[in-house]
C-alpha cells in the first residue's frame, strides 16, 4: 500500500506541512468549498451553486537557523532522515522549526437558499513545532553517531521542546448574508463546528539540559551531561504510517472556525442577467476569521512514555549511534537501559493538546477587471509553551489575476520563523497547484512548501436574462413581456387610453378615438351621425354606418336613397315596399297558400274550415274492422298526421269527431256502431297527441246521410268519420315585416 510517512521531529517523525496553508489559491474567488478552511464566511454567496472539493493536499517545512531550498523537497532521493537533516539542523541554540500537513478530504459545499449555504468537510492534518532545541546537538543525533561537524561542542537547553500531533476533522459548516441584497455594504458571517479525532501525538521536552558533545572511536556521544527528559507518545507507529491509520482514534475532541466577511460593492447594473452571483461585485473586501479554536484529549501510551534525569559524569559517554533508524516507539527502552539516565514514572493517563489557534484578517482589493491585490495577516493567539500547537505571525502581499476557469497567483511572505519568501500557484480548471516558496528557495530559503489539489463545482452562469419583445426590458420587470414598450411605463407601450392607435403623448384627443391624420381626434362628422365625412354618402343628412352615413326613415333596411316607399317598411324584392297582401291576413301573396282567402299563420294563409274540410277528406281513408270499431294499422298515419295538423296549424280549436254509418241495420245498432268509431278516432287522436279536452265523440248512425243509400257506393259515402269544428280561438297573427 502506498503510505503516508508522518515524520515527527527530531529523531522522531518526519512528514510535515505549511504554516499558513495554500498560499496564493487561498486568496481566490473560486476555492469554492475549500474557501470554508480558510474562512467558513466564504461559502456564503459564493460563485458556485454547488461544489466538491475531491482531494487537496498542502505541505510545508522551516526553520530558523537551516537553509532549505525547494529542489531539497523534490528531488528522488529526499526522504525522512534528509528532511530531519535539513529542518532540525542548525548552528546552535534557541533553533525554532514548524512543520504541518494539511489534507483536504472528500467536502461539499451546497446552497439553501439565495442567502444561504452549508458545507460537509473532512480533513487530516499534522502539526509540530520545536523550540528552544540546540541545532547541533540535535544534527549529533539526526547522524547517529557518524562526525559531522567540529567537536568538541558545549549545548544548553532549559525548556526545550518538539511536539507533533496528528489528528483528523469531521466539520459542518453554515455560511450566511447578513445584509439587504442591494446594499452597497455587504456583510456575511460563517461558522465552523468540527469533530476533531485525534490520531497521534509524540514529544520530547527538555529542561535544564546542559552538556558536550564530542566524538570518538565509537561516534559521537554525549557527556558530562545533566538534566531532564520527558517522552511520550500515542498508541501509533510513527516510523510507518499507514494512511489508514487516521482512522485510528487516540483521542477526541471538538473545534471551531468562525469568520465575517466585509465587502464594499459600488452600484453596479446587473439587471441584464438572470443572476448576479457569477460577478466579483466587491472593490474592497475585508475578512477576519478565527480558525483552529478547540483541544484535543489524548490518550497517553505508558509503555512509551516517561520521565527521566539525565546524568553522563565527565569521561563517560552515551553513544548517539543508539537512536540510529530506530522509532520513537523505541526510544524509552534505549533511555531506560542507559545507567546514565534515571525513569522517575510518568504522570496522567490522558492529556490536552491546544489546536494552533490563529487570527486570520485579509483586505483583497480589485483593481479592475481579473486583476487582484490581497494583503493578508496571520496572528497567533496559541502560547509557545507547554503542549500548545502554535503558528507564527505572518503577513502575505498576493497580487493575482484571475477568472471562473484560471488564476495565476504570486504571495510575497514574511513570518517570524522563515522571514522572507515568494512563491506562486496556479489553478486550472478543477486542479490548483502551488508553492508560497518556489521563488525565494531558488536563492536562500529556510523553508519549502507545495500544495496541489482537484476540485470541482458548478458556477453560477452569465446569462442575459430573457427579453421576449425586445424592447430592451427584460421580461422579470416587464409588466407587458411581450408587447414592446418603453421604460417609463415599465415595459408597456406607451398608453393609448381611446385605442385610436394615437398614443396619448401624441394624441389631441385622448379619450376619443382618432386617427394619425387628425392628431390623434376623429375624422369630421358634419351631420354628426357618427359617420366619418369621408366615408358618409350622405354627410349632410344623418344617417347610419351601415348605411354609410344615410337614412334609413322606415327602417326597413333599405337606404332612403333607394326605397321606393321610405316611409313604409318594405322588403329588397319590391325595392323597400311592403310585399302584396291582396286577402289582408298579414302573409305575403308569395307565402300564401290561399291569397285571396284570409286565413292566419299556422295555415299557411288558408281558413281553417279549409284545414278541417282536408282531415275529414283524409278520414274518408280510415278503415275499420268489419261490424267493428277497430281501426286498422293500415289507417294509423292518416291519424297521426291529422294530429299533427291539428296541434301545429289549428292548436287553439276544439272538435267534434263525428260517427255516421250507412241505412242498414238496426238503428240503435246503427246508432251505437256510430258512436264507438267516432270513439276509436277520438282515442287514436289523443293516443298521437291531441288534448282529450278538446276532442268529443259523437255517433249518429244513419242520421245526416251524405250520399243516397241506394247504391253501394252511396251507403259506402254515408260510413264515415267527420271533424268537425266546436270553436275557432286562433291566436292573431301579425303580418310579418318584409
Amino acid at each position: 500500500m502506498k503510505r503516508v510517512y508522518l515524520y515527527s521531529l527530531l529523531m522522531f517523525a518526519s512528514y510535515f506541512l505549511q504554516a499558513q496553508s495554500y498560499p496564493g489559491y487561498r486568496s481566490s474567488n473560486y476555492t469554492g468549498v475549500n474557501g470554508v478552511f480558510f474562512n467558513p464566511a466564504n461559502i456564503a454567496d459564493s460563485r458556485y451553486k454547488w461544489d466538491v472539493n475531491v482531494f487537496g493536499i498542502d505541505g510545508f517545512v522551516g526553520n530558523n537557523q537551516n537553509e532549505l531550498k525547494f529542489k531539497d523537497i523534490t528531488k528522488s532521493s529526499f526522504n525522512a532522515d534528509s528532511l530531519k537533516s535539513k529542518l532540525l539542523r542548525g548552528d546552535g541554540d534557541n533553533l525554532k522549526a514548524m512543520a504541518r500537513v494539511d489534507i483536504l478530504g472528500p467536502s461539499a459545499m451546497f446552497n439553501v437558499g439565495p442567502r444561504t449555504a452549508m458545507a460537509v468537510t473532512t480533513r487530516a492534518r499534522v502539526f509540530a513545532n520545536a523550540r528552544g532545541i540546540n541545532g547541533r546537538l540535535a544534527g549529533a543525533v539526526i547522524d547517529g553517531g557518524q562526525a559531522k561537524d567540529t567537536y568538541p561542542f558545549n549545548f544548553a537547553m532549559s525548556n526545550g521542546m518538539v511536539n507533533s500531533a496528528g489528528w483528523t476533522e469531521i466539520g459542518v459548516s453554515v455560511g450566511q448574508v447578513l445584509t439587504p441584497k442591494e446594499s452597497e455594504h455587504f456583510l456575511k458571517g460563517g461558522l465552523t463546528v468540527k469533530y476533531l479525532a485525534g490520531v497521534a501525538n509524540a514529544f520530547v521536552e527538555l529542561n535544564n539540559f546542559n552538556g558536550t558533545v564530542n566524538n570518538g572511536g565509537s561516534g559521537t556521544f554525549i557527556t558530562n551531561t545533566t538534566g531532564q527528559v520527558k517522552l511520550n507518545t500515542t498508541e501509533a507507529n510513527f516510523k510507518d504510517y499507514d494512511f489508514g491509520d487516521f482512522f485510528k482514534f487516540n483521542g477526541h475532541g471538538v473545534g471551531g472556525d468562525v469568520g465575517l466577511v466585509y465587502e464594499y460593492r459600488p452600484k453596479q447594473d446587473y439587471s441584464m442577467y438572470t443572476n448576479d452571483r457569477w460577478a466579483n461585485k466587491y472593490k474592497i473586501r475585508v475578512g477576519v476569521a478565527v480558525l483552529d479554536i478547540g483541544q484535543i484529549k489524548f490518550n497517553k501510551n505508558v509503555d512509551q512514555s516517561g520521565t527521566w534525569n539525565a546524568n553522563v559524569p565527565a569521561g563517560q559517554q552515551f553513544l548517539l549511534n543508539q537512536f540510529k533508524d530506530k522509532s520513537v516507539s523505541d526510544y524509552k527502552k534505549i533511555l531506560d537501559n542507559s545507567p546514565y539516565f534515571t525513569n522517575t514514572g510518568t504522570n496522567a493517563d490522558n492529556y490536552k493538546i491546544s489546536l494552533p489557534t490563529t487570527i486570520q484578517a485579509n483586505v483583497d482589493y480589485n483593481i479592475a477587471g481579473p486583476f487582484y491585490a490581497n494583503l493578508a495577516g496571520q496572528f497567533a493567539t496559541s502560547k509557545s509553551n507547554g503542549l500548545n500547537l502554535y503558528a507564527y505571525n505572518s503577513y502575505t502581499l498576493t497580487p493575482r489575476v484571475e477568472n471562473a476557469r484560471w488564476g495565476i497567483t504570486v504571495p510575497v511572505n514574511w513570518n517570524e520563523l522563515t522571514k522572507f519568501n515568494a512563491g506562486v500557484s496556479f489553478r486550472f480548471g478543477p486542479v490548483f497547484l502551488g508553492s508560497g516558496s518556489i521563488i525565494s528557495s531558488l536563492f536562500d530559503s529556510k523553508q519549502a512548501d507545495l500544495h496541489f489539489g482537484v476540485r470541482f463545482g458548478m458556477p453560477y452562469k452569465k446569462k442575459v436574462k430573457p427579453d421576449t419583445d425586445k424592447d430592451g426590458i427584460y421580461d422579470d420587470k416587464d409588466k407587458c413581456p411581450t408587447i414592446p414598450g418603453v421604460a417609463r411605463y415599465e415595459g408597456c407601450p406607451i398608453p393609448d387610453t381611446d385605442g385610436d392607435g394615437v398614443n396619448d403623448e401624441e394624441d389631441s384627443c385622448k379619450t376619443v378615438p382618432g386617427i394619425a391624420k387628425y392628431h390623434g381626434c376623429p375624422i369630421p362628422d358634419r351631420d354628426r351621425d357618427g359617420v366619418n365625412d369621408e366615408i358618409d354618402e350622405c354627410p349632410d343628412e344623418p344617417g347610419s354606418g351601415q348605411f354609410h352615413g344615410c337614412p334609413d326613415t322606415d327602417g326597413d333596411g333599405i337606404p332612403d336613397k333607394d326605397d321606393k316607399c321610405p316611409k313604409v317598411p318594405g322588403v329588397p324584392k319590391y325595392q323597400g315596399c311592403p310585399p302584396p297582401d291582396r286577402d289582408g291576413d298579414g302573409i305575403p301573396d308569395d307565402e300564401d297558400a290561399c291569397p285571396d282567402k284570409p286565413g292566419p299563420a299556422s295555415t299557411k294563409g288558408c281558413p281553417i274550415e279549409d284545414v278541417v274540410v282536408k282531415i275529414t277528406a283524409d278520414f274518408k281513408n280510415i278503415l275499420f274492422d268489419f261490424g267493428k270499431a277497430t281501426i286498422r294499422p293500415e289507417s294509423r298515419d292518416i291519424l297521426v298526421n291529422a294530429a299533427k295538423t291539428m296541434n301545429e296549424q289549428i292548436p287553439n280549436s276544439n272538435f267534434y269527431v263525428d260517427g255516421y254509418t250507412d241505412s242498414k241495420g238496426s238503428v240503435a245498432v246503427n246508432k251505437r256502431l256510430s258512436q264507438q268509431r267516432a270513439q276509436s278516432v277520438a282515442d287514436a287522436l289523443v293516443s298521437a297527441g291531441v288534448e282529450k279536452s278538446r276532442l268529443i265523440a259523437r255517433g249518429f248512425g244513419k242520421d245526416h246521410p251524405k250520399c243516397s243509400n241506394a247504391t253501394e257506393e252511396g251507403r259506402q259515402c254515408n260510413r264515415r268519420v267527420e271533424v268537425v269544428i266546436r270553436n275557432v280561438d286562433q291566436k292573431k297573427v301579425q303580418k310579418p315585416k318584409g
